[in-house]
């Protein structure tokens, strides 16, 4: 027999078994040694001491307001809060308030509270309730509104017209308005409620007032009929949004002139975080049955606002906030001029002066032919006039005229020669919040001479500039305006300018008489400035048409007065609708030339109503003649075609006279084709 080996699969099993046993050995061994061991545990972070914590007490009202710690949300105040110690940014924020914010540091085991009251920001909403488009006049018309705050409305204030006819110092205010000396046209109705905290909601509407239908003719009918109001003044209120810059003005002497300087104290005041608030003004209000002119005496005087009747369309600029620019003579840190809108008077130097921001004196002055005031500088007239220059202007409404008559007059009584500047300087937009891109310029030059410039693709300072086209770009148009612009308009050919808004239909023709001056200058912005923030909140602008004895704001053109002399002329500024622009005017006759489609369109607006006959000449050959009746609230338009083999260019002459023959308007144009 063979010998027997084991099965190499046993003899694995038998290794395996072994092992195991072993290893059970190991594992009773260590259990044992274990059990004999006192226990150890993984050792965990213990939570700080209470007294290493701080508390934060936010109690800012009012209640409900978000809490933000370094940008985190934690809660609604009041608040409680544990923080460990150190430095936190907290923000306190609520829709209709101002932001709260403050960095704080706290130690530890520290209680800290903080109180305060979140600032008002909301202004009051009004509600006015429901009005007709139009009533007749004589008839009475119940106005009232209603305003909602989340606080409380403190003052409702209702205005007509820029006038102020009544208020409640509470949330409610209700009106009758008897319309029976109303002129008819296009009326303003505001409504106005300021807050405790003074913030200023508004609301507007329009009415229109119409003459009531003429009764069948009578004897008696027409001797009983009521005559139309004659111009009138009367003195008002107006509030506007003001920056508090006044407790930061301070003054000093101008040696050469003997004037004070008002001056701002910019870094104080900028330091005081000035927010706007309501304040109000007195204006004096001039009114023909075609304007509505609103003077604020205590901002120098200035015309602040002029409005037509018949569709309550404003030509002047108007600031939402009286705000301090940098701009003015003086250095930037203490200039605080306010571009609030409306024509204001510059002197005793260029670039707006010294005294269009104080109180002007005024007098009253009605007459047969219209209502007149005069504003005379205090600074010339609170004492001794024999010792610096004086000034004086005047502006009259006539009775039955649409436009009004400016008259400066400037006097030196001193022994000594003075130079001097003087502008009469208007802020205008033409019927819109800011300027339209559709707006204008209309300059009786064909080359101008830049006074400062933002664009670089046009001349600089002291260059001429050829107008109004100049390397392919029509700057008549503000569209086309890159940046800022002002020029001096040199050797005027003709003593009127002005500018048309297109997008409004309003229009502002300024006429020299007798004489065209010196000065005249145009400034505007331009679509791409960039600091409008430096005078506005809303970011809109205006253009400006200077005017006055200078030729340019440089020195070497300042008027010079020989001791006991004087210096006055005269002034025309005209609103008009309808015609679309102007060629040229007198104090007469507006009137514009269009060629269309081969056709010749004359527009013609009227200073009073009248007949008169318009003549057409074209190259010295009349081709046409024709009679029309004017007013001067409805423009008067006839197109015609040109005369048979007429070339171009050819020269146009419109004539306009009135039924006796004397000459209303008369001037030669060149059309181009």
């Amino acid at each position: 027999m063979e010998d027997w080996e084991p099965a190499p699969n046993i003899e694995r099993c038998r290794f395996v078994a072994g092992w195991l046993a072993l290893l059970c050995i190991l594992c009773l061994a260590g259990a044992c040694e274990a059990a004999s061991m006192p226990t150890t545990l993984t050792p965990t972070p213990s939570p700080a001491p209470t007294a290493a914590l701080a508390k934060l007490q936010v109690d800012i009202h009012p209640a409900g307001a978000l809490v933000y710690v370094d940008g985190g949300e934690k809660g609604r105040t009041p608040l409680s809060l544990l923080v460990p110690a150190g430095v936190y940014e907290v923000r306190v924020q609520l829709d209709g308030y101002a932001d709260w914010q403050r960095a704080i540091e706290v130690r530890p085991g520290e209680d800290l509270l903080m109180t305060a009251a979140l600032a008002d920001a909301t202004p009051p909403e009004v509600k006015v309730r429901d009005l007709p488009d139009a009533l007749q006049v004589g008839q009475s018309l119940s106005i009232a509104a209603h305003a909602s705050d989340n606080e409380a409305v403190a003052l409702m204030r209702l205005w007509i017209d820029g006038d102020t006819v009544a208020e409640a110092r509470e949330p409610s205010l209700a009106y009758t308005w008897e319309t029976g000396e109303i002129w008819a046209g296009l009326h303003e109705i505001i409504f106005e409620a300021i807050d405790a905290t003074g913030n200023l909601g508004r609301e507007s509407r329009h009415v229109q007032l119409a003459v009531p239908p003429t009764p069948e003719a009578s004897p008696s009918s027409a001797a009983t009929a009521t005559k139309l109001p004659e111009a009138r003044a009367h003195i008002t209120a107006v509030t506007l949004l003001t920056y508090p810059f006044g407790p930061y003005l301070r003054e000093r002497v101008d040696p050469k002139y003997n004037s004070r300087v008002v001056w701002l104290d910019r870094s104080a005041y900028e330091g005081s975080a000035p927010e706007p608030r309501p304040a109000t003004f007195e204006a004096v209000v001039l009114e023909n049955r075609y304007l509505h002119l609103t003077f604020l005496p205590d901002l120098g005087g200035r015309l602040y606002r002029c409005t037509l009747k018949a569709t309550g369309q404003n030509i002047f600029y108007q600031n939402a906030v009286l705000k301090p620019s940098y701009w003015g003579p003086l250095s930037r840190e203490e200039n605080w001029w306010l571009a609030a809108g409306g024509m204001e008077w510059a002197l005793p130097v260029h670039e707006h002066g010294y005294e269009w921001g104080l109180s002007w004196a005024y007098d009253l002055e009605q007459t047969v032919d219209g209502v007149s005031i005069a504003f005379r500088d205090k600074t010339a007239s609170d004492g001794n006039r024999n010792d610096r220059l004086w000034a004086e202007v005047r502006v009259t409404l006539p009775e039955d005229r649409p436009y009004f008559v400016v008259e400066p007059r400037i006097e030196n009584p001193t022994p000594e020669a003075i130079a001097f500047q003087f502008w009469l300087n208007a802020a205008l937009t033409l019927g819109s919040a800011s300027t339209s891109s559709n707006t204008e310029f209309i300059l009786p030059a064909e080359q101008v001479i830049v006074h400062s410039t933002g664009d670089p693709a046009l001349p600089g300072e002291g260059q001429a500039l050829s107008w109004p086209l100049y390397d392919g770009r029509d700057l008549s148009r503000y569209g086309n305006w890159r940046n800022w612009l002002g020029v001096f308009v040199p050797g005027a050919q003709h003593g009127c300018a002005g500018a048309y808004n297109h997008d409004t239909g309003l229009g502002i023709v300024r006429l020299d008489t007798p004489q065209p001056l010196r000065g005249l200058k145009l400034f505007a912005f331009g679509v791409g400035f960039a600091a409008r923030a430096e005078f506005s909140d809303d970011n809109t602008d205006y253009f400006e048409i200077w005017a006055g004895p200078c030729a340019t704001f440089w020195p070497e053109d300042d008027v010079v007065l020989a001791p006991g002399e004087s210096l006055g002329w005269t002034e025309i500024w005209w609103p008009f609708r309808g015609i679309a622009g102007f060629d040229r005017a007198s104090a007469e006759v507006i009137a514009r030339v269009t060629v269309r489609d081969g056709d010749l369109e004359l527009g013609i607006v009227t200073s009073r109503a009248r007949r008169a006959r318009v003549h057409l000449d074209w190259d010295g050959g009349a081709f046409y003649q024709g009679v029309a009746d004017l007013t001067p609230d409805r423009p008067f338009g006839v197109r015609v075609g040109l005369p048979e083999g007429a070339s171009f260019p050819g020269e146009l002459t419109v004539r306009v006279t009135d039924e006796g023959g004397a000459i209303l308007l008369e001037y030669a144009t060149g059309i181009v084709l």
